[in-house]
């Protein structure tokens, strides 16, 4: 995440399945994986589709919608605001930012020291939502920009104690087989947890699970009609 992102429309969507997940878990946190915002395309995170399209939109989730156009009209854009609108219910998040100007040499450690006290932070919650720039990956490789756009699925797992939520951008081609062969869904069904996936376009959020909880399917699709799709991924 950056926080030129903060606001767009894969924020609406998001925020919107996790105001929906509030009403099932008790202490929802956030590991933001934030990224220095002059990395990246400066392109990126500006599809504002909801607001120029209000009509289409606003209906959705009406709360979280007005909270976001506020911002976005006062070009405030950063997640901090997310916590001060109270935009959805969660308890905890975890907003220091990746070690992504760091020497090559130095930022396997230092991101080591950033996931331990990423962990510690977010002990107590029962839901953790994992938020990075593109996905998951099983390695670090030699680029430390790169590699800072990720989660590592080793980071997620060790989350043992809660549920997760991840953000994943597949391959548009063959997109179910790309989310079953991602790391962190290989990991789940070796562990025997459940995997849905709700689908806004290039985006989707993996919901894993100890438990199977198909209310969850139900409200999404009740509260988002055909806007977001849904699948189990491993029921």
């Amino acid at each position: 995440m950056k926080n030129r992102f903060y606001g767009d429309v894969n924020d609406y969507i998001k925020y919107g399945i996790l105001d929906i997940l509030a009403k099932e878990y008790k202490s929802i946190g956030i590991n933001w994986y934030l990224t220095d915002d002059q990395h990246g395309g400066k392109g990126d995170g500006k599809i504002d589709l909801h607001i120029t399209k209000e009509k289409d939109w606003r209906g959705y989730n009406p709360k979280i919608y007005d909270k976001l156009k506020n911002r976005l009209q006062l070009d405030q854009r950063n997640i901090k605001y997310c916590g001060e609108d109270k935009v959805f219910n969660f308890k905890h998040e975890f907003v220091e930012q990746l070690p992504d100007n760091a020497l090559r040499s130095d930022y396997a450690n230092l991101r080591n020291e950033w996931h331990a006290r990423a962990r510690r932070h977010l002990s107590k919650c029962d839901l953790v939502f994992f938020d990075p720039d593109i996905g998951v990956i099983d390695q670090l490789s030699k680029s430390v920009e790169k590699n800072s756009e990720y989660c590592l699925a080793k980071e997620i797992v060790d989350y043992d104690w809660c549920d997760w939520l991840v953000v994943v951008f597949p391959k548009h081609a063959k997109r179910y087989s790309t989310l079953k062969a991602n790391p962190i869904v290989i990991r789940a069904e070796q562990q025997a947890k459940k995997v849905m996936v709700f689908l806004y376009g290039g985006m989707a959020l993996l919901y894993i699970s100890t438990i199977l909880k198909v209310e969850i399917l139900s409200r999404v699709f009740e509260e988002w009609d055909t806007k977001i799709k849904t699948k189990i991924l491993v029921p």
